[in-house]
């Protein structure tokens, strides 16, 4: 099964929210000195979603909160799902994969209408969202690279948004990105080699073609982060030169071309305030500070209204747009430190009192064993004189892949 962009990222955020609250019950009900296995544990369920006004089958993920000493969350299979818009209007959800529950019709969200999720599990319980009104769509204005320090004072490049609704409804805003970054093989040459045959008078090499492919190759990165702002309080809903992401000057993801695709979803005042407060939790220093999480509210709650009967998640109805660029690392920061592979060039030689066949059979033995790749010969045939430099530094696959993304511009 083939994951979507957004997929992942929800599914990070449902692993987040049940690391919360189990740190929540865990500490809560600490009265001894901490010890691994938990105790007192509750089996919550967990219900997150974004649906938005992209045209498509939207996604509900269910799981349920798990122990320190279990390796993750269990999936909540066979539930229920619908999300009612309006007073009428009914999309069924079907189960795709474990946990995951896909709308059997596409469907987009409209701007000012009103939306509620439903929830049955198998063990016959009940719940429900509030109801959320899909927010205004705000299109994103620009984004763009600029040389900035972040708090820590290290300088590189800040990826900033501008963004703006002059009609002063959209407030709330949260970012999430997918990087794509190029990265050069500083010492890539055309031939590899490999031995064949040896013997105490020759070792014979096969000459074979290195892959282009090995030349250049991407590597892609999903943000993780919550990353919420809004305009409340300034003079006009305008966002100026806000930054979702910033790469050091000498990290290898600026070292050649960069590209980022970023999403910006326009929120409730309530979805807004969830994803804060779900962040403070998640940045706190310690897991033991002062700051205890406890049980983290949402918008869904038990239909029976059964204290008891906890869930937790939120329910987000968002408008997103998205927008790509594309720049090279000298358009920005080009006298700056950067990125740099240790491509120190290695030439093996034989020990002393050590027999040419010997020798000959550790050269091989020194070739296949992969960490390091072909760079060049002495003379005009190979001889013993071969140098090598660390695989990376000829062959970019050990970093990142290949093949050339569909959506990438040089």
């Amino acid at each position: 099964m083939k994951l979507s962009f957004k997929f992942l990222v929800e599914l990070n955020m449902c692993r987040r929210i049940l690391i919360i609250v189990l740190i929540g019950i865990t500490l809560s009900t600490c009265v001894e000195p901490f010890e691994a296995a938990s105790e007192n544990f509750e089996s919550i369920v967990v219900i997150n979603t974004v649906v938005t006004n992209e045209f498509k089958n939207q996604e509900v993920l269910i799981n349920r909160t798990f122990r320190f000493e279990e390796d993750g969350p269990l999936a909540e299979q066979g539930a229920e799902i619908k999300i009612i818009e309006g007073e009428d209007m009914v999309y069924d959800f079907t189960e795709t994969s474990e946990g995951v529950y896909t709308s059997m019709q596409e469907f987009a969200v409209v701007s000012g209408k009103e939306y509620q999720l439903f929830v049955k599990t198998t063990d016959g319980k009940s719940y429900r969202s509030d109801k959320v009104i899909a927010p205004q769509e705000t299109s994103i204005d620009s984004v763009y690279p600029k040389r900035v320090f972040n708090s820590f004072g290290v300088e590189g490049i800040g990826i900033l948004v501008d963004t703006f609704d002059p009609a002063g409804n959209a407030v709330y805003y949260r970012y999430e990105f997918e990087e794509t970054y190029r990265i050069r093989a500083p010492f890539w040459v055309t031939t590899d080699i490999n031995p064949i045959t040896i013997t105490e008078d020759e070792i014979i090499f096969e000459r074979v073609e290195r892959s282009q492919k090995k030349r250049r190759c991407y590597n892609t990165n999903i943000s993780v982060d919550i990353n919420v702002t809004d305009t409340e309080g300034f003079e006009e809903t305008r966002l100026k030169g806000y930054m979702v992401n910033f790469i050091p000057a000498e990290d290898i993801r600026i070292e050649d071309r960069y590209s980022i695709f970023v999403r910006q979803y326009v929120q409730s005042r309530e979805a807004n305030g969830f994803y804060k407060i779900l962040n403070s939790f998640s940045e706190s220093e310690s897991l033991f500070s002062q700051i205890q999480p406890g049980f983290l509210e949402g918008n869904i709650v038990s239909e029976n209204n059964n204290p008891d009967d906890k869930v937790l998640g939120f329910f987000e109805v968002s408008t997103v747009t998205e927008q790509r660029i594309f720049f090279d690392r000298d358009e920005v920061i080009s006298d700056l430190p950067k990125f740099e592979l240790d491509c120190e060039i290695i030439t093996p030689l034989p020990l002393q009192f050590e027999t040419t066949e010997s020798f000959r059979r550790r050269l091989r033995f020194f070739i296949n064993r992969g960490e390091l790749i072909y760079l060049q010969h002495a003379g005009d045939e190979f001889f013993e004189l071969l140098s090598f430099v660390p695989r990376p530094c000829g062959d970019c696959t050990v970093l990142g892949s290949g093949k050339v993304p569909d959506f990438w511009q040089d």
